[in-house]
């Protein structure tokens, strides 16, 4: 079975001087995201190192939709992602996301050493592996998540409000209706249409969509050839 691991860790968390706040507002979100996508999850978001959480999801599961949740509701607090796919060897425990082990979490735990380690000078902060850095598949989806994660750092706070509205009324996909988003931000559509041109969000959900396609590619494609999540 092929399973989609994702682990996240807050960036320069002992820097943070509300650090003990910030852990309580994380685990507050977490817990609300494991009742939101409760279906989509194997085994919950859990703490497991004070600032590093992780989760181990289904296939299908609404990747970047969680992760733009969790950032979105702990802004300015920045967080580094790694996602893994690939299968688990061990038991999972669907209570809590500790214990488990496979290539699905080892995938995760390269991907967020890379954003550590290569951030383009701090604005990538998300990575997908599947255990060959070298193919062009691999290569191309994580040059188009960096080129969504430097629009997201362009971001105004009325750009981000923009990103909460869509995920607070469930429309986290670059089709979404502008007169429902203006009417929920409170705004004209003329502001809105301004607000959408400068912000790039279109382009950076089209991002997101094909990268989440091309992840479930992957997951059919290793489920049907029976690979350790290596394609």
């Amino acid at each position: 079975m092929v399973y989609i691991a994702i682990i996240g860790d807050v960036i320069d968390s002992k820097k943070l001087t509300t650090r003990s706040a910030v852990q309580d507002s994380l685990r507050l979100v977490l817990d609300d995201l494991n009742q939101v996508y409760a279906d989509s999850l194997v085994s919950p978001f859990t703490l497991t190192l004070g600032d590093e959480f992780q989760a181990l999801l289904h296939p299908h599961a609404s990747v970047f939709q969680m992760i733009d949740s969790i950032r979105i509701k702990l802004y300015p607090v920045t967080i580094r992602f790694g996602i893994g796919i690939g299968e688990i060897v061990t038991a999972i425990n669907p209570l809590r996301s500790i214990g488990a082990d496979g290539p699905a979490y080892w995938n995760a735990r390269s991907a967020i050493a890379y954003v550590h380690d290569k951030n383009d000078y701090g604005v990538t902060n998300i990575r997908v592996s599947i255990g060959d850095s070298s193919s062009e598949n691999d290569q191309l989806v994580n040059a188009v998540l960096a080129m969504g994660e430097f629009i997201y750092a362009k971001w105004t706070d009325k750009h981000r409000d923009m990103l909460k509205a869509l995920l607070e009324t469930k429309q986290y996909d670059e089709w979404f209706s502008h007169q429902e988003l203006a009417r929920h931000l409170g705004i004209e559509p003329s502001g809105l249409t301004k607000r959408l041109k400068a912000s790039g969000l279109k382009v950076y959900l089209r991002g997101r969509k094909q990268i989440g396609e091309q992840i479930q590619t992957w997951c059919r494609q290793s489920k049907m050839e029976g690979t350790n999540g290596t394609i």
